[in-house]
């Protein structure tokens, strides 16, 4: 299991966050490529410059293709089809991503306090166990909520025995710092601005 851990703060009130959050979660399950627009930014694919070769280092070693979704908006669950890429090359196809998406309310006020999105992977060559999506919110003032943030992935043993420490810091753990980074200026500015490519 890998993962990343993050606390801050955002200067906007818990809310607007838990609306942005809420928002990410429902995408996620019902609509993934609509995250690109938003959430992902920053995320994109690089095109690979003339003569260089992806390698277990790269930033894009790993790609997911999002296919065919079905979402119960009753039980907050998604089932996601996806092609898995490595290195460019399609490795899987049609695996499924099952998510079921929670809310723990404050018994206090109307929104909730904690964020909690856990994804089960349904293929046959356990390629993922699971992961977890988890947002703790908690007000700091009327304009401030404290954000504990957490983004875990369960490897199966394919893709544990691929992915070394330097892959996961370059491939995927920027990218799940980068999702927080764009949740957190959505709820302050409303809007998340264009990302470099890198």
């Amino acid at each position: 299991m890998r993962g990343v851990s993050i606390d801050t703060i955002c200067h906007a009130p818990i809310a607007k966050m838990w609306q942005v959050t809420d928002s990410f979660c429902y995408q996620f399950q019902a609509c993934p490529d609509t995250l690109f627009q938003w959430a992902y930014l920053g995320l994109e694919e690089a095109k690979p410059k003339k003569n260089e070769k992806r390698t277990k280092e790269s930033r894009d070693v790993v790609h997911l293709e999002y296919k065919d979704r079905t979402y119960d908006a009753l039980c907050k669950t998604g089932d996601v089809a996806i092609d898995i890429y490595v290195l460019g090359v399609r490795w899987w196809k049609d695996q499924h991503l099952g998510t079921q998406y929670t809310c723990t309310l404050n018994e206090a006020d109307s929104f909730p306090v904690r964020v909690h999105m856990v994804a089960t992977y349904s293929g046959k060559s356990k390629i993922l166990e699971g992961g977890d999506f988890i947002l703790y919110m908690e007000p700091v003032t009327p304009t401030e909520t404290r954000i504990h943030y957490e983004f875990n992935l369960t490897f199966g043993h394919v893709l544990s025995a691929f992915i070394s420490d330097k892959t996961w810091r370059n491939s995927m753990e920027w990218r799940f710092r980068m999702i927080l980074a764009n949740l957190v200026e959505c709820a302050e500015t409303g809007t998340v601005t264009p990302k470099a490519i890198q």
